[in-house]
This record gives structure tokens, sequence and C-alpha cells, in this order.
């Protein structure tokens, strides 16, 4: 059962957007190490997933603007449900070795680094708006 927190900090789509893409940045981090730890086993083909297009999708953004509603008697937008985004598994394209391989080390630690800097940005936009909340909730005493 949400505690009451949960229910403030969760219940408008760009927590809960946050919250998905952090789970799709952990997910991501985990598969490039994948890919770094198998440099040289022969044969292996590296992969990655791919979320940005499914998040833009649920929060039915790109360059339209989505209506919130506060009742679901109003005409227009409803919250969206992120729970069901699965991210998509695709292989890297290039070049394989002589042995079949195709990891190539340094744009996998380039894709480490932005997925990196990606999940700090993620945290930071987190923690801004549970210090704006922080701040109402204390103001407001």
């Amino acid at each position: 059962m949400p505690t009451v927190v949960d229910k403030i900090l969760f219940s408008d789509p760009l927590p809960q957007m946050l919250k998905k893409a952090l789970d799709f940045q952990s997910m991501r981090h985990t598969i490039i190490s994948s890919n770094i730890a198998n440099v040289d086993t022969p044969g292996y083909k590296a992969v990655d997933i791919k979320f940005e297009k499914e998040l833009r999708t649920a929060i039915g953004s790109g360059d339209t603007l989505v209506m919130k509603t506060t009742n679901p008697g109003h005409i227009g937008g409803k919250n969206k449900d992120f729970k069901g985004i699965k991210p998509e598994i695709v292989p890297e394209k290039g070049v394989s070795r002589v042995d079949g391989n195709n990891v190539d080390i340094d744009r996998e630690m380039a894709k480490l680094a932005e997925n990196q800097l990606m999940y700090s940005a993620t945290i930071r936009a987190m923690t801004k708006r549970g210090g704006l909340i922080k701040y109402a909730v204390e103001q407001g005493r």
C-alpha cells in the first residue's frame, strides 16, 4: 500500500517518468558493462537498449502539449501509466573482428560515460523536486 509520501511524490507523471528513466538507465548500465566484460569473448555480439522513444510515447510528448486533469470528469489528458513501458533491446551495429566479436571498447566506454551523466541528471531532477515539495510543506506551517 502506497504511503502518503509516495502519493505526494509520485502522483503526477513527471516523477513516475523520472523513476522509470532511472530503471532504464540502470538496466543500460548493466548491458554496457556486460558488453565491456565480453570484449575478448569470441563470437559475442554487443547489445544496447533504447527507451527514450517509449518514454516520449507514454507521456504523449514530442512537440505536443499534454493537458493535465485533476478530476476524472475533466475532458482532456490523463496521467500516464509508466509501468507497462518496456525497453527495446537492439543489437549493436559494427564490424566484427575475425573471432566474430563486435564490441568496440571505445564506443562502449563513451556510452557508459553518457549513461552515467544521464543517470546523475535524472537523480538531480528528482532531488530538486523533492526539495521543492519539502520547501512547500515547511513554509506551509
